[in-house]
Formats: C-alpha cells, structure tokens, sequence
C-alpha cells in the first residue's frame, strides 16, 4: 500500500488536501473520481471537511 495525497483546489487560493492509502495511483486516480457530490472526511490534523465537489475547480494527486 502506497499513501497518496489529494488536493481539491477552490476559489481564491484555497485549497484542501486528504490522504488516502491505497495499492497504486491508478486507485487513488479512482477515488477522487468516485466522490461526486458532496465529500467528507477528517484530515490528519484532526480538522473535519466537508465540502460539494461542484465547488471544486482543480484537483491533483501525488505521492506521499
């Protein structure tokens, strides 16, 4: 297993970022994709997100 981050990027230079662990980056490329609608989750820093992925205007993924 492989620790992938992914930032979701709004308005104004704000963005969010989780972490997910999982096989290959193909995966992690499934993930953000399988989140439509509206995502939630806890970041590491124990800060609770919970945003609509319509707001969302970039989105990348790297290696952690």
């Amino acid at each position: 297993m492989s620790k992938f981050k992914i930032d979701y990027f709004f308005e104004k230079d704000f963005s969010v970022s989780r972490m997910i662990e999982v096989e290959d980056v193909a995966e992690a490329i499934q993930d953000a994709k399988d989140h439509e609608g509206v995502i939630e989750f806890t970041s590491e820093d124990n800060v609770f997100h919970r945003f609509d992925t319509k707001d969302i205007k970039l989105v990348t993924i790297t290696e952690a």
